[in-house]
């Protein structure tokens, strides 16, 4: 029997898949062997792990990388072209599109990606700009983006986290504990810490996920702290080697849909903020990734990687927004290897002298080629302060209990699509907010974005602080955190910190504090090719 059209852009996924995850491989174990660990100067690997967002979903216009063109589209039950298209304004959206094992396989459709639409609807085909979410475009145009960074499957939230955490789901495709059990397993990356007697901590918003690890719970109970902790920690320099930073499942800070996409740019902005304003930043490297897709549309086939549960691997799961954020991160970088969660844990490992827990995790490519290790970035880049519309948040999270609302017609509403489509976006919407509509395109000031200057706050009239989710709320209300902020950088002076104590404010600065570098062992290396691999 002959191969249909389905077989062969399924094998031809695969071939290629496997090929890619060889060659890389090979990559990925020069560069490590190229850098001494124990060397390194990140002595702090803080990881975000957000929710639900494809890559072309949420950076797929991001200039440099391999996103969307306007060309493509998947087709509805009745065979009609759905192109890709601008999000609504409100970036509510209407329920939550499809991304269980069964709905990921139908989208990924032996290999064409072309079953969003007729799984989920026209929504899978949304994507969001510098417009709608400019702090997460505005961090990535100054730090390293990943665009070939996959979620461990084809599935929803348990099975993905459990990559980032133990490297495996354990052969499970759904958010279900393993049949006889009230938790989840399997050997984890915090096993692993501490039997190597290395610190680590899980700050969480409302719960955390890495508790259905019950084992880790039960053990490790004392490092399971409240998300505000992490932000006092953070200014005292009291991080731990290794953090995991959990956003609210609950309250919506994590963008799961339909989450205000609001909250999840306040709260990258806020961790990012306080890393920045921590003795600790000098050595610390910040991933933020999402699970996994959510259901929405993205066009990189997924590739095939080597698995304990090799069903799982052939292939692994679509594409995810990825930042790595660090003085030490190159500039404005795209890394374009092959990556999946486990890379996360590879970093870890390589760093702290862990082995892999799995055949995914032994195969996954680090990320140490996104870093210059040469000499580190002093400047603070000025980065937009994400709007919070509490109405918003508050509408998002009825619908998360619930059920779903059409914004359509709600305040807010969705605004007229530009007349082109695919122009660069001039400025940051801003709501009118006499009628609660965002239709006038208002230029932000000509400092606010620049990398040097930072935030002009004399046309701003102040950096003014609101909450965008819990913690933060009550560190307002406490004090803790001032309502008007001067965070300009300033190149040789540490700016005023809402997180540091006045005594502690008072140090040098932290780009000033003497930090090794990486210690190239002497061995022949490639020239430096291009800045997009």
């Amino acid at each position: 029997m002959g191969l249909g059209r389905r077989d062969v852009l399924r094998a031809g996924a695969i071939m290629g898949g496997a090929a890619a995850s060889a060659r890389l491989l090979g990559m990925q174990s020069a560069q490590a062997a190229d850098i001494d660990p124990s060397e390194c100067p990140i002595e702090n690997i803080v990881v975000l792990m957000m929710e639900n967002r494809s890559f072309d979903h949420m950076l797929g216009r991001l200039p440099g990388v391999e996103g969307l063109r306007r060309e493509m589209h998947n087709l509805d039950g009745e065979g009609n072209p759905v192109y890709v298209h601008a999000a609504k304004e409100m970036m509510i959206t209407i329920g939550d599109p499809h991304h269980g094992r069964d709905s990921s396989t139908d989208q990924f459709a032996g290999g064409s990606n072309g079953g969003f639409v007729r799984d989920s609807g026209s929504q899978t085909m949304t994507y969001m700009s510098s417009r709608e979410i400019p702090w997460i475009y505005a961090a990535a145009s100054e730090y390293v983006t990943f665009d070939h960074w996959h979620c461990g499957i084809l599935g929803p939230t348990w099975p993905n986290r459990s990559y980032l955490h133990a490297g495996t789901s354990g052969g499970r495709t759904s958010n279900e504990f393993p049949e006889g059990s009230l938790g989840l397993p399997e050997r984890t990356v915090w096993h692993q810490l501490s039997g190597a007697g290395v610190d680590w901590g899980i700050y969480f918003t409302d719960v955390p996920f890495t508790a259905l690890y019950l084992d880790v719970a039960l053990r490790w109970s004392s490092r399971f702290k409240p998300m505000q902790k992490f932000y006092a920690d953070a200014a005292a320099g009291r991080l731990p080697p290794v953090v995991q930073l959990e956003p609210g499942y609950i309250v919506g800070t994590d963008d799961h849909p339909p989450a205000n996409a609001q909250a999840g740019q306040r709260l990258m902005h806020d961790v990012v903020r306080a890393l920045q304003n921590s003795p600790q930043w000098p050595k610390t490297a910040l991933v933020i990734t999402y699970d996994e897709h959510g259901g929405f549309f993205d066009h990189v086939v997924p590739p095939t990687m080597p698995d304990d549960h090799a069903e799982l691997g052939t292939p692994i799961g679509f594409r995810v927004p990825t930042l790595l954020i660090s003085p030490w991160a190159r500039r404005g970088f795209v890394g374009s290897q092959v990556h999946d969660h486990t890379s996360a844990l590879r970093f870890i490992q390589w760093r702290f002298g862990l082995p892999p827990l799995t055949t995914r995790n032994a195969a996954a490519s680090n990320i140490l080629y996104a870093f210059d290790f040469s000499s580190m970035r002093t400047d603070l880049p000025g980065f937009p302060v994400p709007d919070v519309d509490h109405s918003l948040i508050a509408l998002s999270n009825f619908n998360r209990i619930v059920g779903p609302a059409d914004p359509i017609h709600l305040p807010g509403g969705e605004s007229p699509e530009p007349e082109n489509l695919w122009g660069p976006s001039p400025g940051i919407g801003v709501p009118d907010r006499s009628t609660g509509h965002a239709d006038e395109e208002i230029p932000p000031p000509p400092d606010m974005l620049a990398a040097p200057g930072g935030i002009d706050l004399g046309s701003l009239g102040g950096e003014r602080v609101t909450g965008g989710q819990p913690e933060m709320e009550d560190a307002l209300d406490s004090g803790v955190i001032p309502d008007v902020l001067d965070l300009r950088p300033r190149p040789g002076v540490r700016p005023e910190s809402p997180f540091l104590d006045p005594e502690q404010a008072a140090a040098p600065p932290a780009w000033n504090v003497p930090t090794r570098t990486a210690r190239h062992l002497p061995r022949s290396r490639p020239t430096k090719g291009p800045e997009r691999f």
